[in-house]
């Protein structure tokens, strides 16, 4: 009930006498200005090694391609030709590994 009570004023929402929002323009211009993003004089960040470690990580496994074309394009001959077999046990025994590692 407190949700519908919060909606329907008894909070200030929708109450036009309450007016929550800041028209202020000069409070406007000093927030926008504070959080644009440029840095300040004097001003530095710094990355703990973890986050260096991530960040390297991340670049260096943007640059590596997401999958092997040159398998990609082996299998699908495979197939093409009729020569692709599946074990279903083989994807079995992988799927089980997966739940026995994720648990």
């Amino acid at each position: 009930m407190d949700i519908i009570d919060g909606v329907s004023g008894k909070n200030g929402y929708g109450n036009s006498a309450i007016n929550n929002r800041n028209t202020s323009k000069a409070d406007s211009t000093q927030n926008s200005q504070a959080t644009n993003g440029a840095p300040t004089e004097g001003s530095s960040v710094s990355l703990s090694e973890g986050a260096a470690n991530m960040k390297s990580l991340t670049q260096s496994l943007a640059a590596e391609p997401s999958f092997d074309q040159a398998k990609v394009d082996r299998i699908k001959d495979l197939i093409a030709q009729g020569q692709y077999t599946i074990d279903p046990a083989k994807i079995a025994a992988k799927f089980a590994s997966m739940e026995g590692q994720s648990s």
